[in-house]
């Protein structure tokens, strides 16, 4: 009996030790030997890599155990390092195998590649039913591209009426037969995708799959999608993707909230953090930029003019950039000769803040370190006037 007992229990305990073990084999042609590719957990925040493999003759394997922070199942996306474009399928406790090909495209405007997958994921039940909602989504892409291409004529010359600025012209077009047909089309369009996405998650509401969906589908959630979060479960809105969803919800840059606390790193591989750069300052200005940004740099006139009527007084600027390519980087900061600090995001600041599009400001109480503005509010001319309301006696 004693030793049925025993049996029983190491058996628990194996089973327990393997139910947060993967293995994903990859064989892809495509990449070039060397290519670091990565397993990252699908979200709207820069997550940390699952894991990190090397490609070997189009072969790479992915093996470990999910740590306890994170979920298992999970969904996940496989891309090359530092790049653009997935495949995002379900990671799950065994043996999982992907097969096909990826090509490279030409750089973007910050100077980085994007990679398109065209794979398969077998071993993975999840991934199937996963691929069901993906198809559904490209469904709608096809929808799209179908009424795009059907009135491709009228776009074109309301573009070209744009690009002239001649808004005669574009009133005109805007009132023909044809641009009439698009504009309901685009609607109709759009409201089939509410429709769709809200579909999709209510099918999932008691489950994890509710907000990972929610996730997958919705680029970025505002407080406006709260009721979309309050129609999930409780254990729903409990999971790890749950928690993600009300975490994006409720903004980290809200007027009169305590500011989140971020750390940056110099040239010299120092690490300061908010308190560090708010030392001996009343005003703090956290600018999230890129290189590629054109309202970025738009706007970097506007605070430079800022800048020096208010240094004197207790006013600092910290641009940190969200770029990928750092030489990107590095020339916009020789083009644009900013005066004040400036990082690149390695440490995860611009995930600190929420920040899903940028510019992305934020005005600071160096002293209290509470937000004072935020968005529209710490840009332009309302940036001018809070400035001049606090700083200009």
């Amino acid at each position: 009996m004693k030793k049925i007992l025993f049996a029983c229990l190491m058996c628990m305990l194996v089973c327990s030790c393997n139910a947060r073990q993967y293995k994903v084999e990859c064989n892809v042609s495509g990449l070039d030997d060397g290519t670091v590719v990565q397993l990252v957990p699908m979200s709207h925040d820069n997550e940390a890599p699952i894991a990190e493999a090397t490609v070997r003759g189009g072969k790479f394997t992915f093996e470990g155990e999910i740590g306890d922070s994170l979920p298992l199942p999970i969904c996940v996306n496989l891309m090359v390092k530092d790049a653009y474009g997935a495949e995002t399928f379900m990671l799950e406790n065994g043996n999982i195998t992907i097969d096909g090909k990826v090509t490279k495209g030409e750089p973007n405007q910050d100077g980085v590649c994007g990679y398109s997958w065209d794979v398969t994921v077998k071993g993975s039940p999840m991934t199937d039913k996963f691929n069901g909602y993906k198809q559904r989504r490209a469904d709608l892409d096809k929808l799209f591209n179908d009424y795009h291409e059907q009135y491709a004529q009228v776009l074109q010359q309301l573009n070209e009426a744009r690009q002239a600025k001649d808004s005669a012209r574009e009133k005109q077009i805007m009132e023909t037969d044809q641009y009439k047909a698009f504009d309901k089309a685009e609607k109709d369009f759009f409201a089939q995708v509410e429709e769709t996405y809200k579909g999709i998650v209510d099918e999932n509401k008691d489950t994890y799959w509710g907000p990972m969906m929610a996730i997958y589908l919705w680029t970025y959630f505002t407080a406006d999608d709260k009721p979309l979060y309050d129609s999930l479960s409780p254990e729903a809105q409990q999971s790890w993707y749950g928690k993600k969803m009300i975490d994006e919800m409720m903004p980290a840059g809200d007027k009169g909230q305590k500011a989140k606390l971020l750390t940056v790193k110099g040239d010299d591989g120092k690490q300061l953090t908010l308190e560090d750069l708010a030392q001996g300052k009343k005003l703090l200005l956290i600018d999230f930029w890129a290189s590629w940004c054109g309202p970025c740099r738009k706007e970097i006139p506007n605070v430079k003019k800022l800048y020096d009527l208010y240094k004197d007084k207790g006013f600092e600027v910290v641009s940190i950039s969200i770029d990928k390519n750092e030489a990107a980087w590095r020339k916009a900061l020789q083009q644009e000769q900013l005066q004040w600090p400036n990082f690149l995001d390695t440490m995860g600041a611009a995930d600190a803040y929420k920040v899903r599009s940028i510019p992305a400001m934020f005005l600071i109480d160096a002293e209290q370190l509470t937000v004072i503005e935020s968005g529209d509010n710490a840009r332009g001319e309302a940036l001018a006037q809070k400035l001049a309301e606090l700083l200009g006696n």
